[in-house]
């Protein structure tokens, strides 16, 4: 038997590094694309969408579909970003302003009571406001939907945890009505748990 000829092993590959992951969460009825949005590839994206965005509250005794997908991403070690992101004219957020609604069902008013930010969102456009809300009401009440549930997310231990060690960084976007991205300040919350 012969030898080959010309055959040479191949180089030797570097390590690769894992890639860094991200989750989105964002309301079932945002126009918007997170991969688009975050130039991540859906491989290194966890996308969480529900009705408004919401992030329930942590609790032992609380069995929630959303809940075990934020902590199965949480559990990823490449997981390196949050981002919770609101939008433009949220019709959950209506919802929550208005508390005299009789025809919504049973289960969306138990879902949107998870979000606890109706007292936000009330302080935000004036408690004398019920009816008939502009879109700019909407809209700043969305903004403190969103910051409330930053708020929840920060209750999460390992997302708490990975923001004092520097290996998890969290983010809250506003998607506005011209199709852009708004960073909305959420420092109080950010700043409440550090």
């Amino acid at each position: 038997m012969g030898t080959r000829t010309g055959f040479r092993k191949p180089p030797a590959r570097a390590p690769r590094r894992p890639a860094k992951k991200a989750l989105f969460i964002t309301c079932t009825e945002a126009n918007l694309s997170p991969a688009h949005l975050t130039r991540i590839g859906p491989d290194r994206l966890f996308e969480l969408r529900n009705l408004g965005n919401i992030v329930p509250r942590i609790g032992a005794n609380v069995i929630s579909s959303d809940m075990a997908a934020i902590q199965y991403a949480l559990h990823d070690r490449d997981l390196r970003d949050i981002i919770v992101c609101g939008h433009s004219g949220c019709t959950a957020v209506s919802f929550l302003l208005d508390s005299r609604n009789t025809t919504l069902p049973v289960a969306v008013k138990r879902w949107l009571s998870t979000a606890n930010s109706r007292t936000a969102c009330q302080d935000a456009i004036g408690t004398g406001a019920h009816r008939n809300l502009s879109r700019p009401q909407i809209d700043m009440a969305a903004r403190a939907h969103l910051a409330a549930q930053v708020a929840n997310l920060l209750k999460y231990p390992p997302v708490s945890e990975g923001r004092l060690n520097g290996g998890l960084r969290l983010h809250a976007w506003f998607y506005n009505k011209a199709g852009q991205v708004e960073t909305v300040p959420t420092q109080d919350h950010l700043g409440s748990t550090a």
